[in-house]
């Protein structure tokens, strides 16, 4: 592709994204819109109009709706061709914070996103006048999207002089552990990271003999930290004496037995009533009691929450597993053997849409 070729593509991504953002702003998504609104800021205000851009830009590229798409997607199907093909890359979105090293042509730069540590060239479709600010040292905080083998600046972002980059730099890792996909699209972190849940699984089972403990609420903070203490000084306490991380409170104290969980893709987890549910795959009779039904359902429409705790009660005794959903869902005919599977994609399908991504991060 010649200069020109490349100019035209820019500007012609420029325009797809302006009108994006008025499809996005359209009454089709008010409803959704106000709810990112009210997510993103306290109260409902909204009194930063840069950071209002970010908020918008994220919901447009990552939010799925109640259809299971996202807004870009639906944009994409007003168009065919190279159009369609190139709105549709933009479901590859990232968010970052760019520490410029270099200029790129007269309308970009080179940059590292110290999120994910990878490089990328990085142009706007304003032309040299959209990167005047941007030149080595500064740091950009904001979106961008590909545009062929570029990418191009996305929504409004924020530009740092060198002298103060060091703030926006500050706030890394905080995005870091908030945001742990924008960092695992660097394959060599995400292997890392595979690497270090793998052997923190190992010391979870070496410790307790399995993968699963069940205690009750008030001992989870202690039985973690014995853990990663354990994990610690299985490694060779390399960095000294054991020093325990300020856990915060997990809030489990009050909700009965928990069942502490280190699943092999799932990673660690916590599942507070795990009693009541043993007692009601044991005896699918209680599901006729509003607490055990509320448990029940609690797990199963929980879009936060693991499958992984009903898959293995249900593999115990799928004839009983079959019972507690067939009252619980008011089904005469369910099989959890035949329709296990189902049910639990219609409830947590973003647990299926894809592999699940590791709990720690390495940094």
């Amino acid at each position: 592709m010649d200069c020109e070729d490349v100019m035209d593509t820019m500007e012609r991504a420029g325009d797809l994204k302006g009108e994006l953002s008025e499809y996005a702003r359209s009454p089709r998504f008010d409803r959704a819109v106000r709810d990112m609104i009210f997510e993103a800021f306290p109260g409902g205000v909204v009194d930063d109009e840069m950071t209002f851009s970010a908020a918008l830009d994220s919901f447009i590229f990552t939010k799925r709706l109640d259809g299971g798409q996202t807004v870009v997607e639906m944009f994409a199907e007003r168009f065919t061709g190279e159009d369609r093909a190139l709105v549709l890359s933009w479901t590859d979105y990232v968010q970052g914070v760019f520490e410029i090293k270099e200029p790129y042509g007269d309308d970009g730069f080179v940059a590292v996103n110290h999120i994910d540590e990878l490089t990328y060239r990085i142009r706007s479709n304003m032309g040299p006048a959209g990167v005047e600010r941007l030149t080595p040292g500064v740091v950009m905080v904001g979106g961008i999207v590909p545009v062929g083998d570029d990418w191009m600046i996305s929504g409004a972002s924020a530009a740092f002089p060198a002298e103060d980059a060091s703030d926006a730099l500050a706030g890394v890792r905080e995005l870091q552990l908030r945001n742990p996909k924008l960092v695992f699209r660097n394959p060599e972190k995400l292997a890392r990271a595979r690497e270090i849940q793998a052997t923190q699984r190992e010391s979870f089972i070496d410790l307790y003999g399995s993968d699963m403990i069940a205690v009750p609420g008030d001992e989870v903070k202690e039985k973690v930290l014995a853990f990663y203490r354990h994990d610690y000084e299985r490694a060779g306490s390399k960095s000294g004496p054991w020093t325990p991380p300020d856990l915060p409170d997990p809030g489990f104290a009050q909700m009965g037995t928990v069942a502490i969980l280190f699943d092999e893709e799932d990673g660690l987890g916590f599942h507070p009533d795990f009693d009541l549910l043993q007692e009601v795959f044991a005896d699918p009779a209680l599901i006729a009691r509003g607490r055990y039904r509320e448990v029940v359902s609690g797990y199963l429409r929980g879009d936060d929450v693991s499958p992984r705790i009903l898959q293995r009660l249900a593999a115990q005794d799928p004839g009983k597993a079959s019972e507690v959903f067939r009252k619980l869902l008011k089904k005469p005919r369910f099989s959890w053997e035949r329709d296990g599977e189902a049910l639990l994609r219609k409830h947590k399908a973003d647990w299926y849409d894809a592999p699940r991504l590791p709990r720690v991060i390495p940094v």
